[in-house]
């Protein structure tokens, strides 16, 4: 009895060991394999039981029943795991905004000769050449020159950074088409893991797959997940479900009608938008819908307040040829701006001349090159006048309006439900400021515009009527035509210096970012695969010993087998 006890013991060790090379070697196999968690066989003694007499001999004792190898486990840190994907939403987010203002940033090619700075002041210096000497052909025809690069140039950057929006939009696009795949092939998972698991196996090839698409998910968008008692995984984008059980919700990229052109994420089954803070989502949004529009929005108002200014001036003046009234520069913004065909086609139409019967003069070149540091060149009209009686006060600049952090440039008053928000560019460009409103009592009050924590604008108002200033009445005032507009005024290159060093200022928090979520990153993913990665040396070893144990199991089978021998001979004497 003992001798057959003894030869079980063996069989099993010899299962076990056999199972424990298969593992080795399954996960030499998957050492590269993205997602693979390595795998330990589980081993433990089988004992016996106190009604278990089938291993007890009353002269030899009681023997131990081998090992059991039934449990294949692969090594993970559910922990890790759920602070690696938190990361891998931050670095999604801030990977896809910096990309894009670094772009940004290479379409103005500044600092160099050729970057808009350097033309610019070519541009300018072209003028001075003209005020030198108005009746030379040869500067009016380097300022027709210079001014049609310069134009062009503005308009090649206008062009760029709106097909960076476009490109942005398509990448929407591509966004549904992954987060639509991942959902898909977690679903289909759990399925799998399910059927696989409620029939006491264990699924970890599959569970591997499972995490590396919720990984995935992570970078895409800002997902919540948990496992429930099946073994299945529900998971969130943003506060809507999109995978529970075998079943899975698509994202459809529809047309944004409070953003023309444009295109926006909602789920399928409602129409509800796909919202969420972090992933590359949310960094694609944010540069397609705030950075670059803030950006394509102050070269607007560069290339309106040249067009403005300087053809305010040049009308009035008188070419060569006695021609007046011509306007220098052609076009509504940066899109379009260029200089007028018929100067381009005859530089003696430039108007340099204050008088035409002094060609020479060259008093009006010389207003239009003074020009380049005219604080008013980027400028408009600022708010005026409330109704009677709920009138923004006079004693500060712009009618009541303190400016704290805003750059030269237009901004527009839009309603924010109940209160107001600050826009910068156009009455759909990026919101700068949010007024939250209140009532304002008789006397004087503050309507003061925030960004975060930071104070961007107030707005003093004189309320001499005897009732409150109820806010639903400030709002309906400083929407009103005339009313809904701040202008900032500026020099052209001090506008676009500011511009530039935003810019600038932008590309490098953005990838000050970018680069600190990404070490993060790393640093959770080096711990993660300490934990779940394969080390083959470790793996060579594993499989050394296993040998070693399958050799002396065999041995064992074979010494057992020899005592059979020397019984079986002994008995048949």
């Amino acid at each position: 009895m003992a001798l057959a006890i003894g030869l079980d013991t063996a069989v099993k060790a010899l299962r076990a060991q056999q199972l424990a090379v298969d593992v080795a070697s399954h996960n030499i196999a998957n050492a590269q394999t993205p997602g693979f968690s390595r795998q330990r066989v589980l081993l433990r003694p089988v004992g016996i039981t106190g009604a278990d007499r089938s291993s007890y001999d009353s002269l030899l004792g009681r023997a131990g029943m081998g090992v059991d190898a039934s449990d294949v486990r692969r090594m993970r840190d559910l922990f890790l795991d759920f602070q690696t994907r938190q990361t891998l939403g931050s670095k999604g987010q801030y990977s896809a905004y910096s990309q894009p203002l670094s772009s940004a940033q290479v379409v103005f090619n500044d600092p160099t000769d050729d970057g808009l700075s350097g033309l610019l002041g070519k541009f300018w210096a072209s003028w001075q050449d003209v005020v030198n000497d108005p009746e030379s052909s040869a500067a009016r025809i380097t300022l027709v020159h210079s001014t049609s690069t310069l134009a062009a140039r503005i308009q090649r950057a206008h062009a760029d950074l709106t097909q960076q929006r476009l490109d942005l939009n398509t990448r929407v696009i591509s966004i549904a088409d992954q987060v639509n795949a991942a959902s898909e092939g977690i679903a289909t998972l759990n399925f799998q893991i399910k059927q696989v698991e409620l029939n006491g196996e264990e699924a970890n090839d599959l569970r591997d797959r499972r995490d590396l698409l919720l990984d995935q998910l992570s970078s895409l968008g800002q997902i919540t997940y948990n496992e429930q008692a099946d073994k299945t995984v529900t998971v969130y984008l943003g506060d809507h479900e999109l995978v529970t059980s075998n079943l899975s919700r698509d994202v459809a990229a529809v047309a944004d009608t409070a953003n023309p052109g444009m295109t926006k994420l909602v789920f399928a089954i409602d129409g509800n938008d796909v919202t969420g803070n972090t992933g590359e989502l949310r960094g694609v949004l944010d540069a397609r819908d705030v950075a670059l529009p803030g950006v394509i929005a102050k070269l607007n108002t560069l290339a309106t307040g040249l067009i403005g200014s300087i053809n305010t001036v040049h009308q009035s003046g008188f070419g060569l040829d006695g021609s007046t009234g011509n306007a220098f520069l052609t076009g509504t913004g940066a899109a379009n701006i260029a200089l007028n065909a018929a100067i381009s086609g005859n530089p003696a139409k430039i108007a340099a001349a204050a008088n035409p019967a002094s060609p020479g003069d060259g008093s009006q070149a010389l207003a239009i090159a003074n020009l380049q540091l005219a604080p008013s060149m980027i400028a408009g009209t600022s708010v005026a006048n409330l109704a009677v009686g709920d009138t923004l006060s006079a004693g500060n600049t712009a009618y009541g309006i303190t400016i704290a952090s805003l750059q030269a440039g237009s901004y527009y008053f839009t309603a924010n439900g109940a209160d107001l928000d600050l826009r910068y560019g156009s009455p759909t460009g990026p919101v700068v400021g949010t007024a939250t409103l209140a009532a304002i009592a008789p006397g004087a009050g503050t309507i003061t515009f925030v960004n975060g924590a930071a104070t961007v604008a107030t707005i003093q108002v004189n309320n001499a009527n005897l009732l409150p200033y109820s806010a639903a009445s400030q709002q309906a005032d400083l929407l009103a035509a005339g009313n809904n507009t701040i202008q900032i005024e500026a020099s052209p290159d001090a506008f676009y210096a500011n511009m530039v060093s935003v810019l600038g200022a932008d590309v490098n928090g953005a990838e000050g970012l970018a680069d600190s979520s990404g070490l993060l990153n790393r640093h959770l993913e080096g711990l993660r695969q300490s934990t779940s990665g394969v080390n083959l040396d470790e793996e060579i070893s594993n499989l050394n010993a296993a040998q070693k144990a399958y050799e002396s199991a065999a041995r064992v089978i074979t010494t057992i087998d020899e005592m059979l021998d020397t019984l079986i001979n002994m008995v048949g004497r």
